[in-house]
Protein backbone atom coordinates (compact mmCIF):
# COMPACT_ATOMS: atom_id res chain seq x y z
CA UNK A 1 0.00 0.00 0.00
CA UNK A 2 1.11 3.57 -0.66
CA UNK A 3 0.81 6.51 0.98
CA UNK A 4 -2.78 7.03 0.07
CA UNK A 5 -3.84 3.42 0.22
CA UNK A 6 -3.85 2.21 -3.21
CA UNK A 7 -2.17 -1.29 -3.42
CA UNK A 8 1.41 -1.09 -5.72
CA UNK A 9 2.86 -3.81 -7.75
CA UNK A 10 6.54 -4.20 -8.36
CA UNK A 11 7.70 -5.46 -11.19
CA UNK A 12 11.57 -6.78 -10.12
CA UNK A 13 14.45 -6.46 -12.75
CA UNK A 14 11.94 -5.04 -15.89
CA UNK A 15 14.03 -2.49 -18.25
CA UNK A 16 12.90 0.00 -20.13
CA UNK A 17 15.11 1.71 -23.09
CA UNK A 18 14.25 4.82 -24.71
CA UNK A 19 16.05 6.49 -27.59
CA UNK A 20 16.16 9.90 -26.56
CA UNK A 21 18.93 10.86 -29.52
CA UNK A 22 16.19 12.44 -32.21
CA UNK A 23 14.86 15.02 -29.26
CA UNK A 24 12.38 12.77 -27.57
CA UNK A 25 11.32 11.98 -24.19
CA UNK A 26 10.04 9.11 -22.15
CA UNK A 27 7.16 10.43 -20.26
CA UNK A 28 5.46 7.15 -18.37
CA UNK A 29 2.77 7.30 -17.02
CA UNK A 30 -1.02 6.47 -16.10
CA UNK A 31 -2.26 10.28 -15.53
CA UNK A 32 -2.39 13.24 -17.40
CA UNK A 33 0.86 15.50 -17.43
CA UNK A 34 1.29 19.00 -18.72
CA UNK A 35 5.14 19.09 -20.48
CA UNK A 36 5.80 22.48 -18.60
CA UNK A 37 4.97 20.93 -15.04
CA UNK A 38 6.42 17.50 -16.06
CA UNK A 39 9.86 19.50 -16.96
CA UNK A 40 9.75 21.90 -14.13
CA UNK A 41 9.48 18.87 -11.75
CA UNK A 42 12.44 17.32 -12.66
CA UNK A 43 14.33 20.42 -12.76
CA UNK A 44 13.14 20.43 -9.43
CA UNK A 45 15.31 16.50 -8.45
CA UNK A 46 17.83 17.54 -10.50
CA UNK A 47 18.15 20.32 -8.00
CA UNK A 48 17.69 18.26 -5.00
CA UNK A 49 14.45 20.54 -3.84
CA UNK A 50 12.88 19.67 -0.44
CA UNK A 51 10.03 22.06 -0.47
CA UNK A 52 7.07 22.24 -2.43
CA UNK A 53 7.36 26.35 -2.38
CA UNK A 54 10.73 25.50 -4.28
CA UNK A 55 8.71 23.46 -7.04
CA UNK A 56 6.08 26.39 -6.85
CA UNK A 57 8.74 28.55 -8.09
CA UNK A 58 9.40 26.88 -11.23
CA UNK A 59 5.83 26.34 -12.27
CA UNK A 60 5.24 23.00 -10.35
CA UNK A 61 2.13 22.67 -8.43
CA UNK A 62 2.08 18.72 -7.94
CA UNK A 63 3.89 18.69 -5.04
CA UNK A 64 1.29 20.99 -2.98
CA UNK A 65 -0.85 18.39 -1.67
CA UNK A 66 1.80 15.55 -0.33
CA UNK A 67 3.71 18.44 1.49
CA UNK A 68 0.60 20.42 3.20
CA UNK A 69 -2.60 17.97 2.52
CA UNK A 70 -1.64 14.27 3.75
CA UNK A 71 -2.91 14.08 6.99
CA UNK A 72 -0.16 11.12 8.11
CA UNK A 73 2.56 13.65 6.78
CA UNK A 74 1.49 16.72 8.86
CA UNK A 75 1.28 14.87 11.83
CA UNK A 76 4.59 13.36 11.01
CA UNK A 77 7.55 14.68 13.70
CA UNK A 78 9.99 14.77 10.71
CA UNK A 79 8.22 17.26 8.96
CA UNK A 80 10.00 20.78 9.15
CA UNK A 81 6.22 23.04 8.80
CA UNK A 82 4.76 24.52 5.64
CA UNK A 83 5.38 23.50 2.42
CA UNK A 84 8.13 20.59 3.58
CA UNK A 85 8.59 17.48 1.93
CA UNK A 86 11.02 15.62 3.82
CA UNK A 87 14.37 13.98 2.07
CA UNK A 88 12.18 12.82 -1.12
CA UNK A 89 13.53 11.40 -4.37
CA UNK A 90 15.45 14.79 -5.44
CA UNK A 91 16.71 15.23 -1.91
CA UNK A 92 18.34 11.63 -1.87
CA UNK A 93 20.01 11.91 -5.10
CA UNK A 94 21.62 15.43 -4.14
CA UNK A 95 22.44 14.78 -0.70
CA UNK A 96 22.60 11.32 0.40
CA UNK A 97 23.27 10.49 3.94
CA UNK A 98 26.33 7.81 4.07
CA UNK A 99 26.06 6.21 7.57
CA UNK A 100 29.37 8.38 8.55
CA UNK A 101 27.32 11.38 8.29
CA UNK A 102 28.91 12.51 5.32
CA UNK A 103 26.77 13.65 2.26
CA UNK A 104 27.43 12.13 -0.80
CA UNK A 105 25.67 14.05 -4.20
CA UNK A 106 25.19 10.72 -6.32
CA UNK A 107 24.29 13.12 -9.63
CA UNK A 108 27.11 15.19 -9.34
CA UNK A 109 29.87 12.42 -8.86
CA UNK A 110 28.30 10.75 -12.22
CA UNK A 111 28.46 13.83 -13.87
CA UNK A 112 32.19 14.55 -12.60
CA UNK A 113 33.08 10.64 -13.75
CA UNK A 114 31.57 10.90 -17.35
CA UNK A 115 33.20 14.49 -17.86
CA UNK A 116 36.60 13.16 -16.49
CA UNK A 117 36.24 10.74 -19.57
CA UNK A 118 36.91 7.91 -17.30
CA UNK A 119 34.65 5.74 -18.71
CA UNK A 120 34.20 4.06 -21.95
CA UNK A 121 31.32 1.65 -20.80
CA UNK A 122 29.70 1.71 -17.12
CA UNK A 123 26.70 0.44 -15.54
CA UNK A 124 25.99 2.63 -12.46
CA UNK A 125 23.57 1.56 -9.87
CA UNK A 126 22.09 4.95 -7.86
CA UNK A 127 19.06 4.22 -5.27
CA UNK A 128 16.72 6.78 -4.09
CA UNK A 129 15.16 5.87 -1.20
CA UNK A 130 16.87 5.07 2.44
CA UNK A 131 15.31 3.00 4.53
CA UNK A 132 16.40 4.11 7.80
CA UNK A 133 14.52 7.84 6.36
CA UNK A 134 11.69 6.08 4.82
CA UNK A 135 9.95 7.66 7.60
CA UNK A 136 10.52 11.49 6.60
CA UNK A 137 9.15 12.18 3.56
CA UNK A 138 5.72 13.04 2.67
CA UNK A 139 5.27 10.75 0.73
CA UNK A 140 6.31 7.27 0.27
CA UNK A 141 7.79 5.33 -2.67
CA UNK A 142 6.31 1.81 -3.69
CA UNK A 143 9.38 0.10 -3.19
CA UNK A 144 12.95 0.66 -3.02
CA UNK A 145 14.02 2.45 -6.09
CA UNK A 146 17.08 2.09 -8.28
CA UNK A 147 17.82 4.16 -11.61
CA UNK A 148 20.23 2.44 -13.67
CA UNK A 149 22.37 4.60 -16.08
CA UNK A 150 24.58 2.87 -18.84
CA UNK A 151 27.27 5.32 -20.03
CA UNK A 152 29.22 5.74 -22.99
CA UNK A 153 31.83 8.39 -23.47
CA UNK A 154 33.66 8.40 -26.87
CA UNK A 155 36.22 10.63 -27.36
Amino acid sequence: MNAQGKKCLTVVNAELEYDVENKSFPLVTTRKSFYKAAIAELLGYLRGYQSAAQFRSIGCNTWNANANENKAWLANPHRKGEDDMGRVYGVQGRSWQKPDGSILDQLTKLLITCLKGLMIAVKSSHSIIQVNLSLAVCVHACTHIHFHYWVRICI
